[in-house]
């Protein structure tokens, strides 16, 4: 019972009871016999009837009707990229650590005096720091390789 004695269709621990529409998957339960009777209403030929109508409309004039009938048959229009300008940001080659290091602080620089917006210093950091990695990694391999040698030099000797 509800606070003025009318039922709220909850027992006396305040479960609801048998046949309340309430609950989890009340309304969603619902809405889905609501569909499928849609679905099992329209035919194919009520589709076709609707494209037909949505199509003369849009030859008549109508912006919506248009944007309907292509949307649906052509799919909808991928969005042009962006205009992309130069930062105009002077960095270095990125030849060494030191190098991205610097062009770092420039477009960090450029950023704080506003002359650079933040995605565009993202998206450049972003690439000056992949440099760096493959500068690294390419650093790394020729350490490897001059050790490898060495030991081989080495082992040689004490043969």
């Amino acid at each position: 019972m509800g606070t003025n004695g009318e039922n709220s269709g909850r027992d006396a621990l305040g479960r609801f009871t048998l046949g309340n529409p309430g609950g989890p998957g009340g309304p969603r339960r619902r809405a889905s016999e609501l569909r499928r009777a849609a679905e099992e209403a329209i035919t194919p030929e009520h589709v076709a009837a609707i494209v037909r109508k949505a199509t003369r409309m849009g030859l008549e004039g109508d912006i919506a009707a248009m944007k309907l009938v292509l949307e649906r048959t052509c799919g909808r229009a991928a969005q042009a990229p962006a205009e992309t300008e130069a930062l105009g940001i002077e960095l270095p080659e990125l030849r060494t650590a030191d190098d991205c290091n610097t062009a770092i602080g420039r477009v960090i620089d450029s950023l704080c005096a506003g002359t650079v917006d933040r995605d565009a210093a993202k998206l450049v950091i972003e690439a000056i720091q992949t440099r760096l990695k493959a500068i690294e990694a390419n650093e790394f391999e020729q350490r490897l390789a001059q050790l490898e040698q060495d030991s081989e030099y080495a082992g040689g000797r004490r043969r």
